[in-house]
C-alpha cells in the first residue's frame, strides 16, 4: 500500500501538523466565549424569568441546549484526536498525519455529522427570524428556506459517504463526501446571507419609515448584527471558498465558524425569549398611532390657543366698555 505522503515536503507537512494543533486550540477559545454566553442565557431564561412570575418558554431550550452539547462533542472529539496526533503516534511528523489521515472512522463520522447538525440549526434560526421579522410572510422567505431544504438532502448523502466504512480520508468515498459536503456548505451560505440581507434590509427600513430611532448608533448596530446573524453570514462567507480548495487552508477558519454557529442562534433566541428583540410590525402600528395622536394632540394644542386668544381678546372689549361707561357716569356727575 502507498503512503498517501508520498511527495509532500517537510514544509507541507509541517503546515499540516501546525493547522491540526492550532484549529484545536482556536475552537476551545471560541468554544469558551460560547460557554459564557450559553450559561448566562440559559441564567436570564431560567431565573430572571422566573423572579418576575413569566413562564419560562421551551422554544429557547430546544434550540440553544443541542447546540451547545453538540459544540462540546465536536470540541471533545478534536481534543481526542490531537493527543492521538501529538502524544500517541508522535514517533515523527509523517507517524503524526497518517495517524490523522488514518483516524477511527466513528471519530470523523461523528465530527462531521456535529458540524452538520449545528450548521443546520442555525440555517434554521436565521431563516425563522427573516420569516418573522418581515411579519411571517412566506414569499420573503421562501428562497433562503428552498436552500435550506435542499441542503438538508446534500448533507444526508454526504453523512451516508461518510459512515460508509469503506470511506476514509484518503479514499474516492471521502471525496464524495467533500463533493456533497462542499455543496451543502454553499447552499447554507446562499441561504444565511439572503436571510441577513433582509433582515437588515426590513430594520433599517422599518426605521426609516416610521421614523423610529435607537437609543444610540453603537446599538443600533448591535441589534443590526445580532437579529440579522451577521458574524454567522461572514464566517461562512471566508470558510465556503476556502472549503472548495480542499486542503488544509479552511482549517483556520472551520474552527472560528464552529463556535460562531453555536453563538449566532442563541444570541438570537435569548433576545426573543427575554423580550429584548423588537416587534417590528408592531412598531409600524405603534408608530403610526403615535404619529396620529401628535396631529390631534397639536390641533387640540392650537384650537386651544385660539379660544384663548379670543377670550383675551372679549376681556380686553368688556374692560374698555366698562372704562367708558365709568367716563360717562362721572361726566354726568360732574354736570
Amino acid at each position: 500500500m502507498s503512503d498517501p505522503l508520498d511527495g509532500y515536503p517537510p514544509a507541507a507537512l509541517f503546515a499540516m501538523r501546525d493547522a491540526i494543533f492550532n484549529m484545536t486550540l482556536m475552537e476551545t477559545f471560541g468554544d469558551g466565549i460560547f460557554s459564557a454566553i450559553f450559561w448566562f442565557t440559559l441564567y436570564m431564561l431560567v431565573f430572571r424569568k422566573r423572579d418576575k412570575g413569566v413562564r419560562v418558554g421551551m422554544s429557547a431550550f430546544v434550540i440553544i441546549i443541542p447546540l451547545y452539547m453538540l459544540a462540546m462533542i465536536h470540541l471533545g472529539i478534536h481534543w481526542w484526536l490531537a493527543r492521538l496526533v501529538f502524544v500517541v503516534d508522535a514517533d515523527t511528523p509523517k507517524d503524526s498525519l497518517l495517524a490523522f489521515i488514518t483516524q477511527p472512522q466513528w471519530c470523523n463520522a461523528l465530527s462531521v455529522v456535529t458540524f452538520s447538525l449545528m450548521s443546520l440549526i442555525a440555517d434554521i434560526v436565521t431563516v425563522w427570524r427573516c420569516w418573522v421579522i418581515w411579519n411571517r410572510n412566506w414569499k420573503v422567505a421562501i428562497i433562503p428556506l428552498s436552500l435550506v431544504l435542499v441542503g438538508v438532502a446534500f448533507c444526508i448523502m454526504s453523512a451516508i459517504f461518510q459512515i460508509d466504512p469503506a470511506s476514509g480520508l484518503a479514499t474516492s468515498q471521502f471525496n464524495k463526501f467533500a463533493n456533497f459536503s462542499a455543496v451543502y456548505f454553499c447552499l447554507s451560505l446562499g441561504s444565511t446571507v439572503i436571510s441577513t440581507i433582509l433582515i437588515i434590509y426590513r430594520i433599517v427600513g422599518v426605521a426609516r419609515d416610521t421614523g423610529f430611532h435607537l437609543e444610540s448608533t453603537y446599538r443600533k448596530a448591535l441589534e443590526i448584527i445580532v437579529e440579522s446573524a451577521a458574524l454567522y453570514s461572514i464566517a461562512l462567507v471566508i470558510f465556503v471558498p476556502l472549503l472548495v480548495r480542499k486542503d488544509f487552508s479552511d482549517a483556520y477558519p472551520q474552527a472560528v465558524l464552529i463556535c460562531i454557529t453555536g453563538i449566532a442562534p442563541t444570541l438570537i433566541s435569548a433576545r426573543v425569549s427575554l423580550g429584548v428583540s423588537r416587534d417590528y410590525s408592531s412598531i409600524n402600528r405603534t408608530t403610526t398611532m403615535d404619529s396620529n395622536i401628535l396631529v390631534v394632540a397639536q390641533t387640540a394644542t392650537a384650537a386651544t390657543g385660539t379660544s384663548k386668544t379670543l377670550n383675551n381678546d372679549s376681556s380686553n372689549e368688556l374692560r374698555s366698555y366698562d372704562s367708558k361707561q365709568k367716563e360717562e357716569q362721572s361726566s354726568y356727575e360732574v354736570c
